[in-house]
């Protein structure tokens, strides 16, 4: 696993934005571990005692009900953190996190990262800053699910993970490895509106899809569908 050097860290995520000594310090604390597809990596309640820096494939954040029924909140991809707020607050865990295809990651004890979160103002500001993007977005999607109809919504979500979370192929095409079900929930409609409006985009050549994956054919699209109201 290559973990050095700025440029291979995605700009925006937390990793990228550390100050080299702060990100060489984590990077250099961290164990490489590899998880498999659909393989759960933290699990919703448990004490945190160590944080995941996601090195390579994207994750599922879910939270489960009393039923057992999930709900996907967000996608984490290279570069992200996950497993930070407990050890920030000392509270069990509030989401269960999932690999989604191969993950490659580093471990990091709690006590190593909470040390190099705390050591330097530019380390504790990332660390800050970093948290509350997480918690504004949260804020942004709710608003979002009183301004925005399903549509637009659905669009947004799937021009997000287009431009901050995949990587165009060979033929310009970005494929995203979630499932309708997957992309309602982070949109926060119906998976049967979902499955409407996803085929709707799919008669426009918009997107294209199969089992467990959303191919994104045309972002300049997309963009305009997200910003219409």
């Amino acid at each position: 696993m290559t973990v050095a050097g700025r440029r291979e860290w995605p700009e925006g995520t937390f990793v990228g934005g550390l100050p080299e000594a702060d990100r060489t310090a984590l990077l250099a604390a961290g164990t490489p571990v590899r998880f498999d597809d659909d393989q759960i990596m933290l699990v919703q309640g448990d004490t945190g005692d160590f944080v995941y820096v996601l090195a390579g494939g994207l994750v599922k954040v879910v939270v489960a009900a009393e039923s057992g029924a999930e709900t996907t909140l967000a996608i984490r991809s290279r570069g992200d953190l996950v497993g930070e707020f407990a050890l920030l607050d000392d509270k069990p865990r509030t989401a269960t996190v999932r690999a989604v295809g191969e993950v490659t990651a580093l471990r990091v004890g709690g006590a190593a990262f909470l040390a190099i979160a705390r050591g330097s103002w530019p380390a504790r500001a990332a660390v800050t800053g970093y948290v509350m993007g997480k918690m504004r977005a949260a804020v942004e999607r709710r608003a979002a699910e009183r301004v925005w109809d399903a549509r637009e919504r659905l669009a947004q979500v799937l021009f997000e993970l287009g431009r901050d979370r995949a990587e165009p192929g060979p033929d310009g095409t970005i494929r995203i490895p979630l499932t309708q079900s997957d992309l309602g929930d982070l949109a926060g409609v119906a998976v049967s509106t979902a499955e409407r409006i996803l085929k709707d985009l799919r008669r426009q050549g918009v997107i294209s899809t199969r089992y467990r994956e959303v191919a994104i054919k045309d972002m300049a699209q997309l963009d305009s569908i997200r910003f219409s109201v």
